[in-house]
C-alpha cells in the first residue's frame, strides 16, 4: 500500500512539472530552434514577399555561400518563445505586407518561417514537420527581423 502511495506521488510530481515547465519555464528562456540545423551542408532558402493585394514575389538562394549567410543570420537570431495567444495579440493584420520563409533541408526536411510583417518585424512564427521540433511563435529580443538584408541576400530571381 505504500508503494502505491508514494508512485502516485511521484507520478503527480511529474506530471505537474511537465506542466509548469511546458506553461511556463519554456518560455522564460531564449531558444532559437533554428540553431541546431546550422551544420547541414545542402540547403535552399526560398523567400516569398506578399504584398497587400494579394501578389508576391518569390525568391531563392542561388548559390550555397549565399544559402550559408542565410542560415547564418537566422540561426544567430536572438529569439523568446512566445505563447501563441500572446504573439496573435501582438501581431498586427490588415492591409500590410508580410513576409514568408522556407529553408530545405536534402528532400523532405523544411523549416518553415511566416508572419513576419513590417508593422511587426519582431515576431515570427517558425514550424517544421521534422520530429521533435520545437516550433511556434518567438520574438526577436536585441533586434528586428532585416527583410531587406534577407531579400537582397536572395537576388531578384523569382522563381
Amino acid at each position: 500500500m505504500r508503494k502505491i502511495k508514494y508512485l502516485t506521488f511521484a507520478i503527480i510530481i511529474v506530471l505537474l512539472s511537465l506542466y509548469l515547465y511546458e506553461n511556463f519555464i519554456y518560455y522564460r528562456f531564449p531558444f532559437n530552434p533554428i540553431k541546431e540545423y546550422t551544420s547541414e551542408p545542402n540547403i535552399d532558402f526560398y523567400f516569398s514577399r506578399n504584398l497587400p493585394n494579394g501578389e508576391g514575389i518569390t525568391t531563392k538562394c542561388q548559390h550555397a555561400n549565399t544559402c550559408g549567410l542565410v542560415l547564418e543570420y537566422l540561426s544567430d537570431l536572438n529569439l523568446m518563445p512566445l505563447k501563441d495567444n500572446a504573439a496573435q495579440g501582438m501581431l498586427k493584420y490588415g492591409n500590410v505586407t508580410y513576409f514568408t520563409g522556407m529553408l530545405k533541408f536534402n528532400e523532405s526536411d523544411k523549416i518553415f518561417i511566416s508572419d513576419i510583417s513590417i508593422d511587426t518585424p519582431n515576431i515570427l512564427r517558425i514550424y517544421s514537420p521534422i520530429n521533435g521540433f520545437k516550433g511556434g511563435y518567438y520574438k526577436i529580443m536585441d533586434s528586428k527581423f532585416d527583410y531587406n538584408y534577407i531579400y537582397n541576400l536572395t537576388g531578384d530571381t523569382e522563381e
